[in-house]
């Protein structure tokens, strides 16, 4: 009974948050880039959500907008990240040994490569973005799945629904396709709600250091950056993304997770 009941409790609050984030594409309380200086440093209010900023604009309207930027790299990522990795470990798990011993050692290679070096690195050679960003944690990402994938279609393989697809003419592509993959989704799903959670930290962080798409528009590691110097003064202006990003990680992890 409590089991259920926490995990309805946190569905729930899954479902307010994603409906939260999705109406800030089409509605905010309050024009986010609209400056008023007589109003700056208001506390939370009814008027004024989350309060507002130095400027005088609306926090809550800022961190709205800022979700779109975060969330749709987010999306990138694990979409990105997936389709490399169901390729290269079905690489890994049925092509010949030569190649499947490259695509492995790859792999294990890119597990080396730290992602904020990476990010850093793409930002340098293709510039700052939205793409650079989602680009580096693609490269870092897609490794987790390869192996997984491979280590599960290696153990499954020695059953016997294996052998007998394949005494049956079914090729070993077709049968890894259509009979292993779809038993290897619990594993995905549980690699792909860490990587949502860690996802919007690391943009998030990336976000803090510059490499964010558009410095014009909201965005949770801008205004964290941004807001920095009024920590003592307004600590609900660091506050508010910090604890964004913080429940966005949580929940997606859960909600990917189950």
């Amino acid at each position: 009974m409590k089991h259920n009941l926490s995990r309805n409790v946190t569905l729930w609050m899954c479902l307010m948050w994603a409906l939260l984030t999705i109406s800030g594409l089409v509605w905010q309380p309050h024009n986010p880039h609209s400056v008023d200086l007589t109003g700056s440093f208001q506390l939370p209010s009814a008027l004024h959500w989350l309060g507002t900023d130095h400027l005088g604009r609306d926090v809550a309207s800022r961190l709205m907008i800022g979700a779109q930027t975060s969330l749709f790299a987010i999306f990138i990522v694990l979409c990105g990240s997936l389709v490399v990795g169901l390729i290269a470990g079905t690489i890994i798990a049925v092509a010949p040994s030569s190649i499947a011993s490259f695509v492995r050692w790859l792999a294990q290679t890119t597990l080396a490569i730290p992602t904020l070096i990476m990010a850093l690195f793409l930002a340098a050679l293709i510039g700052p973005g939205l793409y650079s960003i989602a680009l580096a944690l693609i490269i870092s990402a897609w490794a987790p799945y390869a192996l997984s994938i491979a280590a599960l279609v290696d153990r499954l393989r020695a059953e016997q629904f294996w052998r007998a697809s394949l005494a049956l003419g079914a090729s070993p592509l077709n049968v890894v396709i259509r009979h292993l993959l779809p038993n290897t989704w619990p594993v995905i799903g549980a690699l792909a709600g860490a990587d949502a959670g860690r996802a919007v930290i690391l943009v998030t962080s990336l976000g803090f250091l510059g490499l964010s798409a558009d410095t014009g528009q909201p965005e949770w590691g801008a205004m964290i950056y941004e807001y920095r110097m009024f920590l003592f003064s307004a600590p609900h202006l660091v506050l508010a993304p910090v604890f964004t990003t913080a429940l966005s990680a949580l929940l997606l992890n859960i909600a990917l997770d189950r």
